[in-house]
């Protein structure tokens, strides 16, 4: 196993880890899907409002790819589509919560690499697993008909508030091989590298046979897969593709495979301050999050985030946990204001830049809100966005080179090695206030609609 070193980054120094502690959340009667999660998908709806649907079943299709199929985590009725400005589908609800189920058919793990990977990806696409792959460049669904030069399936997780990767995959070894060997058919015996964390536990992965077996150790964004891709197997231009899933995504794909269904089950974790029994849930797929926050926030109004703090999503309770993150962060709206806040010494207060006394005491931790103490102003060059970037690329002069639509110098300066996860901790430490991560996600938008 190669071991690597990431020098730069910063772990946001934030209360509220979840402990190691699994239990089954109480079952639901309400489940949700959100195709506004799926960056660059364009739906076109199978379904309308009183609709009956089986586990498995489609919902919608990707209007410029319709082979890749989006479908229903759970049995029952099509009880409400919500539409956004211009007829975007942002939620589709689901009642019921039965168990009738679209059967595909099965493999056992030593029969998959075996099988025609026409035949797995046709499969893959048909049952609605096919979106759990993304690719570089660009950050999105893999085309189905992408021929990658290597895949990465990411076992760690250096997110703010994270659990163990390890921990939630426990016990499900025979679907992660499952989904190893069926990525090896399907991009055609390319290298697969199986990215660990040091610090985590390893036993069940490691078990893995004929993939490459890589660490990395550091702060965060250690853990991001661009980090791994640039150090392992470099993006050198838009004809490199790059496929890539966290470990619990290829358990997924492979119960899949096995049991011929789509999967019914997953593990969460509740995260943040703002949630009284921070842990580990088993639930159903698609489940809404008020199946498992209820009775389970602190006191006071609380922000719904479904991911991390630095790039989830504000949800509600009627939402769904994320397609591609395990996370469920719950911190305080800071809706109060401290009057010339800025001239105290900060004992209590967060700081990167060392302004307040708190900047000197190493190892505390914060409660920390969703006041961003201040709003947009003029972009500021002080180094510090250095100093937490991983990636061998200059954030501001990439930012600058997207504000001005100049697609050239953005390749140049190493738009397709990157994703607006990347840039989060940029947001997060910029005295300017500027949202790095949007900026990164127009830029790729606007290199993908130039590219192909």
């Amino acid at each position: 196993m190669k071991q690597y070193k990431v020098k730069k980054g910063y772990d946001i120094p934030i209360t509220g880890k979840p402990e190691a502690n699994l239990i089954d959340a109480p079952n639901p009667d309400s489940f949700a899907i959100n195709p506004e999660e799926f960056h660059g998908v364009k739906p076109r709806l199978h379904i309308k409002e009183g609709d009956s649907v089986k586990i498995g079943s489609p919902l919608f299709e990707d209007k410029n790819y319709p082979a890749v199929q989006f479908c229903s985590p759970a049995a029952g009725k099509i009880s409400e589509i919500q539409f956004g400005p211009r007829r975007v589908v942002k939620r589709i609800s689901i009642s019921g919560g039965g168990h009738d189920v679209v059967q595909h058919e099965t493999f056992r793990v030593a029969d998959i690499s075996g099988a025609a990977p026409d035949k797995l990806r046709e499969l893959l696409l048909k049952g609605g697993i096919w979106p759990l792959i993304r690719q570089r460049p660009f950050d999105v669904i893999a085309r189905p008909d992408s021929k990658p030069k290597s895949i990465f399936i990411n076992c760690m997780d250096t997110a703010p508030l994270a659990g163990d990767a390890g921990f939630a995959l426990q016990g499900q070894f025979a679907e992660f091989e499952a989904g190893i060997e069926a990525l090896k058919v399907l991009g055609h015996n390319v290298p697969v590298h199986v990215v660990l964390n040091p610090n985590g536990k390893q036993d069940d992965f490691l078990k893995a046979n004929g993939v490459q077996f890589h660490a990395f150790a550091g702060k965060h964004p250690a853990g991001l897969v661009s980090t791994h891709i640039e150090k392992i197997d470099r993006i050198q231009g838009a004809t490199d593709t790059v496929w890539y899933l966290t470990a619990y995504q290829t358990a997924q794909l492979g119960s899949f495979l096995l049991q011929g269904q789509y999967p019914q089950e997953r593990v969460v974790t509740v995260t943040g301050s703002g949630a009284q029994k921070r842990q580990y849930y088993r639930i159903r797929n698609g489940a809404v999050l008020k199946s498992i926050l209820r009775d389970n926030l602190a006191a006071g109004e609380q922000r719904i985030i479904a991911g991390n703090v630095l790039t989830g999503r504000h949800v509600g309770p009627d939402d769904a946990p994320s397609f591609y993150s395990n996370q469920i962060t719950v911190i305080p709206e800071g809706r109060e204001r401290h009057f010339m806040a800025w001239l105290s010494p900060g004992f209590s207060r967060w700081t990167y830049s060392r302004a307040y006394v708190s900047g000197w005491m190493p190892g505390k931790k914060f409660s920390m809100h969703t006041n961003m103490n201040g709003e947009h102003r003029a972009l500021v060059k002080t180094g510090d966005y250095n100093h937490v970037m991983a990636l061998d690329i200059l954030p501001d002069f990439l930012a600058k080179a997207i504000l001005a639509e100049d697609v050239e110098l953005m390749e140049k300066l190493g738009i397709l090695e990157c994703a607006p996860e990347d840039f989060a901790l940029c947001s997060y430490i910029c005295p300017s206030k500027t949202e790095f991560t949007e900026i990164i996600k127009e830029g790729l938008d606007m290199m993908r609609a130039e590219l192909t």
